[in-house]
């Protein structure tokens, strides 16, 4: 499993002083958790839970998909 950025990164960010939100992501390969299955661990973490995928042209499965919570804009 690979988080970016490292906790190294976030401290140095953070003293900083510039910054309130620092976005970091979780990099894991699909044969450990299914997309499905980390949207139903964070429907069990916050009700406003999404799911983006990236699809190529004529592929049936997607390259990357992107899960999230609690956003900080919702567009309906």
């Amino acid at each position: 499993m690979n988080i970016s950025p490292s906790l190294e990164q976030v401290e140095k960010i953070a003293s900083g002083g510039q910054y309130k939100i620092l976005p970091v992501s979780c990099e894991m390969l699909s044969e450990i958790c299914t997309p499905i299955e980390a949207m139903r661990i964070l429907k069990n973490v916050s009700t406003h839970c999404y799911l983006l995928e990236t699809v190529a042209e004529k592929e049936t499965w997607g390259c990357y998909t992107f899960p999230g919570f609690d956003p900080k804009l919702e567009i309906t």
